[in-house]
């Protein structure tokens, strides 16, 4: 078994002492719910993914926090998200492939949407004018899919 010095002993008690002070002051963190109502799900069709965003420059790829809405449900909710400016796309994965298939002239060929009915040219839309606040209080945003 290996002993340590003195100071090691010091430094590693030191060192455990500020780790515990540092837990409660994480606990205090805020964190909000965001409820993700679905307008136009088909009841029918397969599962609605719901991707979170909140970093413009990522935005609509992947996913800072996502969830998947089981086929019938009519929202959904994302938990413990740090308050701030998000941007959500969602879109029915009708044949479950975990994708969003797409048709002629690469336009997609299941129900999607987008925050505050945001809708691009050409393309998707830009983060900003899907973006909306999360407070701490938490938020409940629609999706509407067409």
């Amino acid at each position: 078994m290996t002993r340590l010095t003195p100071t090691l002993q010091r430094i590693t008690a030191a060192r455990l002492a500020l780790a515990l002070a540092l837990v409660p002051a994480a606990s205090l963190c805020s964190a909000a719910d965001l409820t993700v109502k679905l307008d136009g799900a088909r009841p029918d069709g397969g599962p609605v993914r719901i991707a979170v965003q909140n970093d413009p420059a990522r935005f609509p790829g992947p996913a800072f926090k996502g969830l998947e809405v089981p086929a019938g449900a009519s929202e959904g909710k994302l938990t413990e998200l740090p308050p701030g400016r998000y941007a959500i796309v969602a879109f029915q994965d009708m044949n479950h492939n975990g994708q969003l298939d797409r048709g002629r002239f690469n336009i997609p060929s299941e129900p999607y949407g987008f925050s505050q009915d945001a809708r691009g040219n050409g393309g998707p839309p830009e983060f900003r004018d899907a973006a909306f606040d999360l407070p701490e209080a938490g938020a409940r945003i629609t999706v509407r899919l067409r």
